[in-house]
């Protein structure tokens, strides 16, 4: 797999990187099903003998920092790893002080059997209590080699400027973005590109909506239709109390799967093509069940302009239903 040097930075990275959440070590959680520490060892395998050596994982998903480290013991050097501060504790999680990001790191250093961090990122921008002191102590974890490079994740471009204005100097944005999810393209991918800010797009294949494999929404599970594209009464694990766009993605997903049709390339892989082609966007960060679905997802194709216009075009009713809103899964915007 071709490799990017992320602006700013000297790490080369694949464009498709691997999300860990799913490294979860046999505990199910509303997110993911069961996954063993071997089954994620396997597809960490798979990765690096594609190619593929970016690795993005976060304190508060499940074992993934631990299961993780163990999969790279030996193969430290081989990989690029992402991991996040904040959600240790759900999302009650309390902001944290510069010594709490001190523990962050250590604890995340110890997991990962590793003596740096390439990019620790803030995992929302709820998650420190003041912007200078923890851009104080994020340099101050450089100086001290515990990390290489730090950034954040779910960052508005509201909260982005604010932590430029007081000194930060973030290299990535990990934010929310494929073909049914385009906030991000109103006013924070503009911004990022302006910032020299890398965009990395996590949940490029909208939790399998994007994949074809689901007849209908019915069919999508409760724990992956919590979010604004579905209504409120569609699962009580919804927390946005929203009316969703379910009828305007129903229309954008068979409209998808027909240009999909007609261009003879598989729904899943126009979706990540579709996704590396737009503007500002380096990687797309997707987790995998199987070794199996790393090579598949892992095939990046690219796209004619007349394709990537249409499925643009397909889904613009849902771009305009969902609005500027950052933040798929709570009742306010904790991006901003």
């Amino acid at each position: 797999m071709a490799q990017i040097t992320l602006e700013g930075t000297d790490l080369k990275v694949s464009q498709f990187c691997l999300g860990t959440w799913q490294f979860n070590d046999g505990q199910q959680d509303i997110q993911w099903p069961v996954q063993t520490a071997e089954e994620s060892k396997a597809i960490v395998d798979k990765c690096l003998e594609l190619g593929i050596n970016f690795f993005d994982t976060a304190e508060g998903y499940k074992n993934s920092e631990k299961v993780l480290g163990k999969a790279l013991l030996g193969r430290r050097q081989d990989a690029v790893v992402a991991t996040k501060f904040g959600f240790r504790d759900g999302i009650t999680t309390p902001p944290y002080s510069a010594i709490e990001i001190d523990e962050a790191v250590t604890r995340s250093l110890q997991n990962l059997q590793t003596t740096y961090i390439d990019i620790l990122q803030v995992h929302f921008p709820s998650f420190i209590k003041d912007n200078k002191e923890a851009i104080a102590e994020l340099e101050r974890q450089k100086s001290l080699g515990r990390i290489r490079y730090y950034g954040f994740s779910n960052y508005g471009p509201k909260r982005l400027q604010e932590f430029l204005e007081a000194g930060g100097k973030p290299v990535v944005n990990q934010v929310g973005y494929n073909l049914l999810w385009r906030s991000p393209e109103y006013d924070l991918i503009p911004e990022c590109i302006k910032s020299g800010i890398n965009v990395l797009a996590y949940s490029p294949l909208q939790q399998g909506l994007l994949t074809g494999k689901y007849a209908s929404l019915a069919d999508v599970p409760e724990g992956r239709r919590r979010g604004k594209l579905f209504s409120k009464d569609s699962t009580p694990l919804a927390r946005h109390g929203q009316d969703g766009a379910e009828e305007e993605v129903d229309q954008a997903l068979k409209r998808i799967s027909q240009i999909c049709k007609d261009a003879g390339v598989q729904m899943s892989k126009a979706a990540l093509a579709w996704i590396l082609q737009q503007d500002g966007v380096k990687v797309v960060i997707a987790g995998a069940s199987s070794p199996e679905q790393v090579v598949q997802n892992s095939e990046i194709i690219k796209l004619n302009n007349d394709v990537l216009r249409q499925l643009t075009e397909a889904t613009e009713d849902v771009k305009k239903k969902i609005g500027k809103n950052l933040d798929q899964w709570s009742a306010t915007d904790r991006c901003q």
